[in-house]
């Protein structure tokens, strides 16, 4: 195992493992309990192991049983070794490995899992969500950075624009008017009151 680890694709294969072993941990803790479907976390590995180590794949299989399935009997683990060399397989893809792990999209990202897949969001749907969540923390971070520049939120720069405040009804001219008179100011009561304020032409 260790000299695979130099060869290049182990990382890929220690990466799903470890992924495994994270969901294992938080659905059941240090081990996963005896029942009926528990050893489909050993299927899985199987397979995987078997694509990455070839017929050299059943001692990794077995010291990862002993660690996870300490109950699993010798046969058991033995027939689903069997099952895994009847056929050559392939490499897992990420759903395959999700929809047999039953991998919730929720639980995919409450993990960070990102070699397996989920079984209720395909990969397409996946990739638009992440491509999502990639601009929402674009524009939050661009938010921040004006924010820490000084620049005012919209809603107060709305509030107090001059299309909010209108001042030129506190001289009881128009719009127009006021800006070619050079856009006075004027006194806040008289804004708040919209009373009129005499202005010489």
């Amino acid at each position: 195992m260790q000299r695979r680890a130099r060869g290049g694709r182990w990382n890929h294969f220690r990466g799903r493992m470890r992924e495994i072993e994270k969901l294992i941990r938080h659905r059941h803790g240090d081990i996963v309990p005896e029942a009926d479907d528990a050893l489909i976390y050993v299927e899985v590995i199987a397979s995987l192991a078997l694509v990455e180590f070839g017929q050299d794949f059943v001692d990794v299989v077995l010291g990862w049983a002993a660690r996870w399935l300490p109950w699993a009997g010798k046969a058991d683990l033995e027939e689903i070794i069997y099952e895994r060399t009847k056929v050559r397989f392939s490499a897992l893809s990420a759903d395959a490995l999700g929809h047999a792990l039953h991998v919730s999209y929720p639980e995919r990202c409450a993990l960070d899992i990102r070699t397996i897949g989920a079984f209720d969001v395909p990969k397409g749907k996946r990739a638009k969500l992440q491509k999502e969540k990639r601009r929402q923390r674009d524009r939050s971070r661009k938010e921040e950075q004006r924010r820490a520049a000084g620049a005012l939120p919209r809603a107060d720069y709305l509030a107090h624009s001059f299309s909010q405040a209108r001042p030129w009804e506190a001289f009881g001219i128009s719009r127009r008017t006021w800006e070619r008179r050079g856009k006075p100011v004027p006194e806040a009561e008289a804004i708040s009151d919209r009373g009129s304020i005499p202005l010489a032409a």
